[in-house]
């Protein structure tokens, strides 16, 4: 069964994508999810960037290194998260900050005229501060996607190397959602599920922020607008050691692009045995899917509005979250004169055996200087922990972004 599902998928994605016009595809980013780097590919803003970094070009240092094929990024996010109404961990009201440092190193060997088709990519990654959601609130989605324990790090280190101009295969630790399950429309809020699914990260371990593991990664794209990538990931990450106990993690997933939107589909496997209601099975699965449609646009300015939809489930006789629903509607330079802030609506809902958590988030990112962006999110989180009995948690949150 799970065998013919890869080939109806992989089939489908291969007779739609023949007939359609072809858009670059933005789905692979370095860097943390959030960056003003990201931000900026996805709309087109990378030309108007001459000096986004805080700490310029270095004296044309910066320029001379990338001409050379050598980039470096480092980006700080601050967060104060609010919860208005007592959580289920911590029954009073909070203000809590936290903040997570990204170091990166890119080196190109073509531009650095070692080789061609070669990337070395190193990420160094630091987090502070207390948990929302662990220490205060005890949701289950997770309200802001940089909690993380207190920790510095090699958060990725691996090389990518082009196999052809449609193939490439890369090595070392990974994170997933790098690369797969990714909506570049949701990516907007901060909500940790719109990054990845709950009930994949909820359930098993996964190669994802805080901690990677070890993997190897295939993408091959038989077309301009069709993809198919796999990978197989280190079982636990958090140990960082190849355990035959910990099994492996493996996924698949396939894409077509439009000129205005992004259709994926995906399948993933866990090895390990996981343990369940007095059971234990022989690993565990899931599936997920993702739209993302541009809508249309605004003015003559650059602005668009576009949605996603997103959707993941699981079995049910060995997962605690057997189901994961998001869609929202992601609006890009909606005020004439802010070319580049992004104002978001989302709904997301996890499923469990007892109950659902809905939560609704509305945020607004607004880029102040090239290097410097605030975003507040504001999230209504009802039934936290899924369980019903449980009332309505109001949560604030009040990011800055600056890139050094």
């Amino acid at each position: 069964m799970k065998s013919l599902l890869f080939k109806v998928i992989i089939l489908s994605m291969g007779v739609l994508a023949s007939p359609i016009p072809t858009v670059a595809d933005d789905s692979g980013f370095l860097g943390h999810p959030g960056t003003t780097e990201r931000e900026a590919s996805i709309h087109g803003h990378n030309d108007d960037m001459d000096a986004p970094e805080f700490t310029g070009n270095w004296g044309g240092v910066r320029d001379l290194l990338e001409n050379n094929g050598i980039s470096f990024g480092a980006t700080y996010i601050g967060e104060i998260a609010s919860n208005f109404d007592p959580g289920l961990v911590s029954n009073k009201k909070h203000n809590i900050y936290l903040d997570n440092i990204d170091l990166t190193l890119t080196i190109d060997t073509e531009k650095a005229e070692l080789w061609s088709g070669g990337t070395l990519f190193i990420y160094g990654l630091a987090n502070n501060g207390r948990n929302p959601s662990e220490d205060v609130i005890g949701d289950l989605q997770t309200t802001s996607n940089i909690e993380a324990a207190n920790t510095f790090l090699l958060y990725e280190a691996w090389y990518e190397q082009k196999l052809s101009s449609r193939a490439s295969i890369l090595f070392g630790f990974h994170d997933l959602n790098s690369e797969f399950y990714i909506s570049k429309y949701s990516s907007l809020f901060l909500n940790s599920s719109f990054g990845i699914g709950v009930e994949m990260s909820g359930n098993v371990p996964v190669s994802i922020f805080a901690k990677t593991g070890l993997a190897i990664r295939l993408d091959f794209s038989p077309t301009d607008n069709w993809y198919i990538q796999t990978a197989a990931y280190d079982g636990d990450p958090a140990t960082r050691s190849l355990k035959s106990s910990e099994g492996k993690m493996y996924i698949i997933e396939s894409g077509i692009r439009t000129e205005t939107g992004t259709f994926k589909a995906g399948y993933w496997m866990h090895t390990a045995n996981i343990a369940f209601n007095g059971n234990t099975f022989n690993g565990d699965y899931g599936y997920f899917g993702i739209v993302d449609q541009k809508l249309f646009d605004i003015g003559e300015h650059g602005g668009e509005v576009g949605a996603f939809v997103r959707w993941g489930a699981v079995p049910s006789n060995r997962n605690e979250i057997i189901s994961n629903l998001q869609f929202g509607l992601h609006m890009h330079g909606l005020i004439p004169t802010r070319d580049e802030d992004d104002f978001g609506i989302a709904y997301t809902r996890a499923n469990t055996h007892i109950g659902n958590e809905t939560v609704y988030e509305f945020t607004y990112r607004a880029v102040l200087l090239p290097w410097l962006v605030i975003q507040p999110s504001f999230q209504f989180i009802q039934n936290p922990g899924a369980d019903p009995a449980n009332t309505t948690i109001r949560v604030g949150l009040l990011r800055f972004e600056i890139t050094l």
